[in-house]
């Protein structure tokens, strides 16, 4: 593994990348969600997409193991979402093998055009509900889509958002489900990403360093959801993903 010298870690990317990690942390220790959206978004504006999407892949598999072991609610996750899980899964490690053949801006414009969509409409009207008789057809089509966009380009937080949301699941039951769904996620993607050969030496160092301000920022995001009312943590969390849709559609035009 090749080692990064004194200079390489006070560049300006990664002296950006660590107030990047920090915001994306506490993001996600505040919603439960949206570290590797945040984090890809705001690093792809001082680095190329394809760096920004390998770097953030060891700090999402580490905060998102500590969130499920916070939420302390693995089995009942499980059971209640092993469908979306399973095709997740599958698709996540089958995409992730073929994510360097697929043009970045046109993936990340669709994937904004879906998030701005979505969560402007939300704000403005209830979320749609999916009753209990929908229910496996809603998980097979969010993993599905969450499957596919993790592999390409590392962010899968907007179907499960959608799909979790609309089954009006409670903010802490939110925050498990997330977690676990992330963190087994993520570990497969790591390992999609490394056998394709996106992540490697200087990179696997640098992500690894990058660790430190996002758990800083996963602590102080938990702090502050501990203080926030079930209403306010939905508008929150709508206005959030509105602005990383924008962004993610202006990224796809530059």
């Amino acid at each position: 593994m090749q080692a990064l010298s004194a200079e390489t870690l006070l560049t300006p990317l990664m002296l950006s990348a660590v107030a990047i990690y920090f915001v994306a942390g506490v993001i996600k220790g505040m919603l439960g969600i949206g570290f590797p959206t945040a984090a890809v978004s705001l690093l792809a504006q001082v680095t190329d997409a394809r760096t920004a999407i390998s770097l953030v892949v060891i700090p999402m598999v580490v905060t998102n193991a500590w969130q499920v072991w916070r939420s302390r609610r693995v089995s009942w996750v499980l059971k209640s979402f092993w469908l979306l899980l399973v095709v997740m899964l599958v698709l996540t490690a089958l995409f992730s093998q073929v994510s360097v053949l697929v043009p970045v801006a046109l993936l990340t414009g669709v994937l904004g055009l879906i998030v701005t969509v979505y969560s402007a409409s939300s704000l403005y009207r209830p979320i749609f509900f999916i009753p209990d008789r929908l229910d496996r057809i809603a998980q097979v089509t969010a993993g599905v889509s969450a499957g596919i966009m993790a592999g390409l380009v590392g962010v899968w937080a907007p179907p499960i958002l959608i799909y979790l949301n609309a089954r009006r699941i409670s903010k802490e039951a939110f925050v498990a489900t997330t977690g676990v769904l992330m963190c087994l996620g993520s570990i497969v993607l790591f390992t999609g990403y490394v056998k394709a050969g996106l992540i490697g030496g200087s990179i696997m160092v640098m992500s690894s360093l990058l660790l430190v301000p996002s758990l800083l920022g996963f602590s102080s995001g938990e702090w502050i959801r501990h203080r926030m009312s079930a209403k306010r943590f939905e508008r929150v969390l709508l206005w959030f993903f509105l602005i990383m849709g924008l962004n993610l559609i202006r990224r796809a035009f530059i």
